[in-house]
This record gives C-alpha cells, structure tokens and sequence, in this order.
C-alpha cells in the first residue's frame, strides 16, 4: 500500500504490517492501541516471538466474547506469517518490524501493508503539532523548528512532554532543557544496570527506537571511565565537588551521589575486568553482522560481574 493510501485509512484492517522508520512505527502502534482497547491483547516484543504462542492466541475465542489481538514488535522478521494471517478471523494481528527493510516479505498480508521512510521536517512539525493538540498546547512553529535541528527526531514527544509543562516557550529556553543525545545520552540507563535495577525495557526500546548498538557501546564505555574516574577522585582525594573536579562541569547532585555511589561500589580488580569486556566487545561489534545480540552480550555480562 502506498503512503498516501494509507494515510486514507480511517480505520486499520484486522491485520497490518507496519515496518521503516522506527519514528512512525511507535506513532502508528499508539494509534493501533487506541482503536483496540476491548480487545484481550497479547503483544511479543524482539526475543519474546514464538511463533505457537501468536498461532494459539489467534486461533483462540476470547472468554468474554471480545476479540483477541496480536501485537508484535521486533527487529527479526518472523517466519510462518502466512499461517498467522490464514487464522486470524475476527481477531487481530499488527507486526511493527524496525530490521532490515530487505528482509520483509509482504506477501501474507496482501495490501495491508505500509514502509515508513524517514521524516523529512514538514512531517515531524505535522506530528509534533498533532501530539501538542492532544495536550491542549500550542508551540509556535518557528520554536518546533529549533527544537527538530536539537535532537535526534526518534525522541521529539519526549523532549516535547518535558517543554510542554512551560506556559513560555522560547528557542534560548529549548537550548538549556532539551536533552541532547550526544554522549550522555544514555547514561540514565547505564546507571539503572549499574545499580542493578531492570533495564532491558529501556534498552529495548532504545534498540527500536533505531539507536546504533555501537553509539550505546562506545557510551558505555565513556560512562565507565567517567565512574572510574570518580572512583579515583573519591578515594585519594575527596567527595566533595567531584563532577565539577572530574567532569570539568557540576552535574545535578542527585545525579553526583548516584554515580559517587556507583563508583565506591567497584573494586579497582573489577574495573579492570569490566574495561576488558567492553574493549573487546566494541573490537567483535566492528566485524560482526549480529551487533545485537553482541550488544546484548556485552550488557548482561557486565551486569553479572557487578553482582559478583
């Protein structure tokens, strides 16, 4: 289906499959959400796909007598959707797919299908506006056009949700509070694994969101030197001002205490051990064509030798 045929729909089949940019695949499953709310909905996300679990769901009466759907959500194109849109019925069945473009095989699901390219500047002022309606404000274009040249458009609602509290907007006001996703960007995650709290939701969701697996390894790698540092600065020196000493720059101080904490929880052996696994990772991740499942390697080993 073409793009502007799509954009006719006023209601979505009963089976759809979504795949491109991964900006309009989260806006299109928020809309799938909205249409099928009394539904018994079943949603497999990344490694989570089993292909018994869908045929099952689908092939399946609710007990209620409300109709069952299917939500899948990977980077992986599954195998079998012939046989999932054979049963599908009165059920629902939508596929978000943020992989290689090359790997889709449209066939099983006929003309319900749309690729999603990556937005030019008119498209993310058009959905900016729209979310920004939905909330009852407005933001004058001039300043939505700054705010889309700061950041990285995969995260504009959330930098749109933290501007949206203001009653004045205004470009000198974007340029102190819009996160930039540079080489902090991920750090909030990083200090989750590091505090051993969960974090595979977010890393998820950052893989779908389309973020180079490389661009979080080299973070994390910036983020542990950046700990090590602070380890260092703790013990032989002090633990006052110690971002302002280590970064150069203080950082909020709820933040400060949340690294500081990590920091003297590491011993200096594993450091050592911890850099080994990141260094040789980011030498495999360079060659391999499964940068992934490297990533994820990487990730959960760290989390091991932490609780160790």
């Amino acid at each position: 289906m073409k793009l502007w045929e799509f954009k006719k729909l006023q209601n979505f089949p009963n089976y759809f499959l979504f795949y491109g940019d991964s900006f309009f695949l989260s806006i299109y499953e928020t809309k799938i959400e909205s249409q099928i709310q009394n539904t018994n909905i079943v949603k497999l996300y990344f490694d989570e796909w089993d292909f018994e679990k869908a045929k099952f769901h689908l092939s399946q009466n609710s007990l209620f007598g409300d109709k069952n759907t299917l939500i899948v959500k990977t980077d992986k194109f599954p195998q079998n959707l012939d046989k999932l849109v054979k049963i599908v019925g009165d059920n629902n069945f939508y596929l978000f797919f943020s992989g290689d473009a090359k790997k889709v095989k449209t066939k099983p699901f006929g003309k319900n299908f749309v690729r999603f390219f990556k937005p030019d500047l008119k498209d993310l002022i058009i959905e900016a506006n729209n979310y920004i309606s939905k909330k009852g404000k407005q933001i004058d274009v001039e300043h939505l056009k700054h705010l889309i040249t700061k950041i990285d458009y995969r995260f504009l609602f959330r930098e749109l949700d933290k501007l949206l509290i203001l009653d004045n907007i205004s470009n000198n006001v974007i340029d102190k509070l819009v996160f930039h996703y540079s080489e902090t960007a991920f750090d909030e995650l990083f200090d989750k694994i590091f505090l051993q709290q969960e974090y595979m939701k977010e890393l998820e969701y950052l893989l779908f969101q389309g973020v180079d697996e490389i661009v979080i390894l080299t973070s994390l790698i910036r983020y542990l030197r950046t700990i090590f540092m602070f380890n260092l600065y703790i013990k032989n020196l002090s633990h006052e001002n110690v971002s302002k000493e280590v970064l150069g720059y203080q950082i909020p101080f709820n933040l400060e205490n949340k690294r500081k904490k990590i920091a003297i929880s590491i011993k200096e052996e594993k450091f050592l051990q911890l850099f080994e696994i990141l260094l040789n990772s980011e030498l495999e991740m360079k060659s391999s064509k499964d940068k992934v499942s490297v990533l994820f390697y990487t990730i959960i080993s760290v989390s091991n030798l932490i609780k160790n």
